[in-house]
């Protein structure tokens, strides 16, 4: 049996996600409270295309997928893919099974959806992350480059 669950993030929980998110980036636990869910949050939050499932272990939120589900028009007659946007797991939770099990939330979000699809982009320097998707099912389709502005 699993050490953790997964739940989708939501306005009830997002105070836990925003901590661990928090930690993510400063590689620190916070102090202070978090400022309020603003209502571009909660805007992403009921957006029916996109979803924020969390990992809840030893009474904590310790990792993340974010997921979009995009339409595609013309001859894919509305049916598009779901985008892995982000996914991350607590060093100390890692090999746990949780990745993989927030993976699977992409495969269920692309089954409700009849997407044609999951895709996602790696870092090339990751290989844990190449394993990891690999071991998931994912193959190489192309190589690319992002870009940003």
């Amino acid at each position: 049996m699993a050490d953790f669950d997964i739940e989708r993030v939501d306005e009830a929980n997002y105070e836990m996600f925003d901590d661990m998110a928090f930690l993510r980036a400063h590689g620190f636990r916070r102090e202070q409270a978090p400022a309020p869910l603003s209502g571009r949050m909660r805007e992403a939050l009921a957006d029916p295309d996109f979803r924020l499932y969390a990992a809840r272990a030893e009474g904590r939120f310790v990792g993340w997928i974010a997921l979009m589900y995009m339409h595609k028009l013309g001859k894919w007659q509305g049916r598009g893919h779901v985008y892995v946007d982000e996914l991350w797991v607590e060093p100390g939770f890692r090999r746990r099974g949780i990745a993989r099990a927030l993976m699977r939330k992409a495969d269920e979000l692309a089954a409700e959806r009849e997407a044609m699809g999951v895709r996602l982009y790696v870092n090339a320097d990751n290989p844990a992350a190449q394993a990891l998707y690999e071991r998931c099912g994912y193959r190489v389709g192309c190589q690319a480059r992002l870009m940003e502005k």
